[in-house]
């Protein structure tokens, strides 16, 4: 599992006390004991007003300061039993994106929080976030603010038992090691959804070419099934979660469940990895990823497997 020791919080200059992703950050540090800082990259200034380009600057970093000195206050949290540290960046022409993954990079960060840009429809995620989560070499938690309605908090987390490499596998395990460690810590419970299909059922079901009965078709999908939840079972066995959990084995694709599914559950947290099995590097999960992340609702925290390279280099 994930232990985040240098967290990386993406401010974007407005009041830090109304942002999700801020007292996520702030949550998360105390609880691991982590480095935070704040990183806010804003707009070039022209060079006709050059001579207040520090004094901009000033302005920001006090009023993080104050932003981030009220939400602790609101939070119960001693200034003091966090490390903080607050950088103040101009664009400098670099997609803001850029510029975030090279400090990445540079300090070595282990996660990057920051809240989601506003979508129309509020689902899925756009621009810069789509950037990070394609690019950014460390985990990336996007938070959205969501209605506090549910009896109990519900962490999903999405797992693929049918690891073709090593690290899809301990990727897996460690998208269900963190979700147990995230929700246990709030008295949450964690949906684990897996989803199948038999590839080959609708070709058999196509009897031009065979001779096979549907009791015969019937069989080998209940048999992939049965061999499909068994190898999910064993994987969240070893896994060793002490959180209570609820094992939710669909058929169908994920594009087409999960999204679904943590809406109903009204889900916290999506827990999903990007895994590249093209060889490029970058390369996200694939469209099935895509696609699942273009209706996401909620909060996302999204890892990649050992051994990603991010495309961008550092300065």
């Amino acid at each position: 599992m994930p232990n985040f020791r240098n967290i990386l919080y993406i401010s974007s200059g407005n009041d830090e006390h109304q942002s999700p992703g801020f007292r996520k950050a702030v949550e998360l540090a105390r609880e691991q004991s982590s480095l935070l800082s704040v990183l806010l990259i804003h707009p070039d200034i022209p060079k006709e007003h050059e001579s207040l380009k520090k004094k901009f600057r000033n302005y920001l970093n006090h009023d993080i300061e104050s932003s981030m000195s009220a939400v602790m206050k609101d939070m119960g949290i001693e200034e003091n039993s966090i490390h903080t540290s607050i950088l103040v960046l101009e664009a400098n022409q670099i997609p803001p994106a850029i510029t975030i993954i090279r400090h990445v990079l540079k300090k070595d960060h282990d996660l990057v929080v920051k809240d989601a840009e506003p979508v129309e429809g509020g689902r899925g995620f756009k621009g810069m976030d789509m950037t990070l989560l394609r690019k950014c070499p460390c985990p990336v938690l996007l938070s959205r603010n969501a209605p506090d309605t549910a009896a109990t908090s519900r962490y999903t987390v999405a797992i693929d038992p049918e690891s073709r490499e090593k690290r899809e596998k301990d990727l897996s395990l460690s998208l269900l090691r963190l979700a147990d460690s995230l929700a246990g810590n709030k008295g949450a419970e964690i949906d684990i959804v897996s989803c199948w299909e038999y590839e080959l059922e609708k070709i058999m079901q196509y009897k031009a070419w065979i001779s096979i009965s549907q009791k015969e078709i019937d069989n080998s999908v209940e048999e992939y099934r049965k061999t499909h939840l068994s190898e999910l079972e064993k994987l969240i066995l070893e896994a060793a979660i002490s959180t209570r959990y609820h094992i939710h084995h669909m058929k169908g694709r994920p594009e087409d469940i999960i999204p679904e599914f943590t809406v109903q559950r009204e889900t916290k947290l999506l827990l999903m990895g990007t895994v590249a099995r093209t060889g490029i590097p970058g390369f996200l999960i694939g469209n099935t990823a895509e696609n699942i992340l273009e209706k996401t609702a909620c909060s996302l925290l999204a890892l990649k497997p050992d051994g990603y390279i991010s495309p961008v280099r550092p300065e």
